[in-house]
């Protein structure tokens, strides 16, 4: 089993038995005191310096039915990408894709409470096509291409989603895709000068984009 995969999934269900009203299970059960200390939210992240709400947002779903679906699809995608580049390698994508996905909410929405993996899952999905185009495979031809436009097109259509978290989720993991390359001629220099600076930026943007909710950009 890949264990950043793994860990990932155990970590987010503790986590989902700790922040829930465990009695409403079936519906949206988030306790108010974990979605106002933890979720990704403009305010407090400029004003009051909690950077660390850049992280923690994607750690955190509205209910199960959320929790289920953006697990499955992380398990059934990051397996294949762990593998592909190593447990470490896998890890820092995943950082660069939450990075770039909570920047990305903050642009959109930053006067909204933003939770969910889901700008993680994008990630991992946009890594998964970058990396095997490079390797000389065809995305399209099993439908990585297809999953793509299908879940970016449900972002604009289903109500309550963020999509500026699953742009910039998908941003951040094409670009780590990138900096992994070619999984047969990787170049060691490229990957660990772009891959931290990728990370990097994404906070920089996290913390640049908080401060929009004086000024919002939509």
């Amino acid at each position: 089993m890949p264990p950043v995969a793994v860990a990932f999934i155990t970590a987010n269900s503790i986590l989902f038995v700790f922040t829930h009203d465990m009695t409403r299970i079936g519906d949206t059960s988030l306790r108010r005191n974990a979605l106002v200390d933890w979720a990704t939210y403009g305010f407090p992240i400029s004003e009051v310096g909690e950077w660390w709400r850049l992280a923690t947002g994607a750690f955190l779903h509205a209910d199960i039915r959320h929790l289920l679906l953006n697990l499955i699809m992380f398990f059934l995608l990051g397996k294949r990408l762990e593998r592909q580049l190593g447990s470490l390698l896998f890890g820092a994508t995943c950082l660069t894709s939450m990075l770039w996905a909570s920047a990305g909410a903050l642009i959109a929405s930053p006067n909204t409470a933003v939770v969910g993996a889901s700008g993680i899952v994008y990630g991992i999905m946009a890594s998964v096509y970058v990396v095997e185009r490079l390797s000389g495979g065809d995305p399209w031809s099993e439908g990585f291409g297809t999953l793509i436009v299908i879940n970016v097109v449900l972002s604009f259509i289903i109500p309550g989603i963020s999509i500026g978290g699953h742009l910039g989720g998908l941003v951040g993991g094409f670009l780590a895709g990138w900096a992994a390359g070619d999984l047969r001629r990787r170049s060691p220099i490229r990957l660990w000068a772009t891959m931290p600076l990728l990370g990097i930026c994404g906070f920089a943007f996290g913390l640049v984009a908080a401060a929009t909710w004086i000024d919002p950009f939509f």
